[in-house]
């Protein structure tokens, strides 16, 4: 299984999900809020991520990845801070609402 594919099949149901059970209360800071969380993720991330790399502690094999990236990291690994977090940010605010 590719890691895209992966990414599909496990976080954009969930996150999809999510949004639908809080399409109504998602206000703007809100969505600035889980923006802010993103932002966060990844700029808390990528330096790991590429200095494990470049330390040879992490990788990926090849076939299951795109081959793009970003620093040494592939652009699937970078989805993932974002729809990790995404889903984990929906998840909280479904939770805290109800």
């Amino acid at each position: 299984m590719t890691y895209a594919r992966f990414l599909g099949l496990f976080l954009l149901p969930p996150i999809v999900l999510l949004g639908v059970l809080t399409r109504r209360s998602l206000d703007g800071k809100t969505l600035r809020a889980l923006a802010a969380l993103v932002g966060v993720s990844v700029a808390y991330t990528a330096p790991w991520d590429n200095l494990i790399v470049l330390n040879g502690v992490w990788t990926w094999d090849p076939r299951k990845v795109t081959g793009r990236t970003l620093g040494v990291v592939p652009l699937e690994e970078y989805a993932f801070f974002v729809l990790q977090t995404l889903a984990t940010g929906l998840l909280t605010a479904w939770v805290t609402r109800r």
